[in-house]
């Protein structure tokens, strides 16, 4: 009921039933506390067809969400498929039998010579000695610098670890294989190999060796192959001279004859890279 002011003045008032309008509500009958009781006893089964829809007619798991989207696994074979790796060593072995200049998993340019064989471009260098041998025995330190106060023994087994790291890896067909140079072909790729282009102690008095490739390459485009360090051959002689050699010394055709388990600090090595015969 709302209270109007009469028209008849101040302090008059009058009481007049008015009806307005209003959403009839049914009263509940069930109080509070009881309804709390209904959820609590309904949650459980509500919660259960919930679950009960998302098995039939919902979205997959996160786990088989995640392995649609990848392609299906290839069937693990234990030797691989025999064809492929057929064709692939035929690959290589056509690679390596192309007449030009291949690098190798060290980082070692192998430069083709005209002889039918390869020959690394620079002296075996510390830090490619030691990735195979696990050791360093040089006296004059540097990554870059040849390694030397090697054994003809040790620069042997390194060619020989390196052609069986790379064989096992198929980065090297089977018929192939580094070994130290014999002198005949030290002869050949040495060429006109200049003193100009030689680090040796003929126009002054050195003390140790220098970091590879730092003066000019002969004309196959190798360098160092005179001075720096003298280089082991397949026979125990060493060839080209070194930092520390001087007048008669510097001769292409000096051959210094050493002894096969001894060190010395002005003597290392390179590689050459060859075919078996008759393959």
């Amino acid at each position: 009921m709302l209270i109007l002011e009469s028209k008849n003045g101040p302090g008059a008032s009058c009481h007049f039933p008015v009806k307005i309008a209003a959403v009839k509500r049914t009263p509940s009958s069930l109080n509070p506390l009881t309804l709390l009781i209904v959820s609590l006893v309904t949650l459980p089964a509500l919660t259960a067809l919930a679950d009960d829809a998302k098995k039939v007619g919902g979205s997959p798991t996160p786990e088989n969400k995640s392995a649609t989207n990848k392609p299906p696994a290839e069937p693990k074979q234990e030797s691989g498929d025999p064809s492929a790796k057929e064709e692939a060593a035929a690959k290589l072995l056509a690679l390596f039998k192309e007449e030009k200049s291949i690098t190798n998993t060290l980082g070692m340019v192998m430069v083709w010579v005209p002889n039918g064989y390869r020959v690394s471009r620079y002296e075996v260098t510390q830090r490619e000695f030691e990735q195979i041998l696990k050791t360093n025995p040089s006296k004059f330190k540097g990554d870059s610098r040849p390694v030397e106060n090697v054994t003809w023994e040790e620069a042997g087994e390194f060619c020989k670890r390196l052609t069986e790291t790379e064989q096992a890896a198929d980065q090297l067909p089977k018929t192939f294989y580094y070994s130290l140079p014999t002198e005949a072909q030290w002869e050949f790729y040495v060429d006109e190999a200049t003193l100009q282009d030689a680090i040796t102690s003929y126009l002054g008095d050195r003390k140790q060796t220098e970091n590879v490739g730092g003066l000019g390459p002969n004309k196959y485009g190798l360098y160092d192959v005179r001075g720096n360090v003298w280089e082991w051959c397949s026979s125990p002689v060493a060839r080209g001279g070194s930092w520390r050699t001087f007048e008669d010394w510097l001769a292409i055709s000096f051959r210094f004859v050493g002894t096969p388990g001894a060190r010395y600090e002005d003597i290392g090595f390179r590689c050459v890279l060859m075919e078996q015969s008759g393959r």
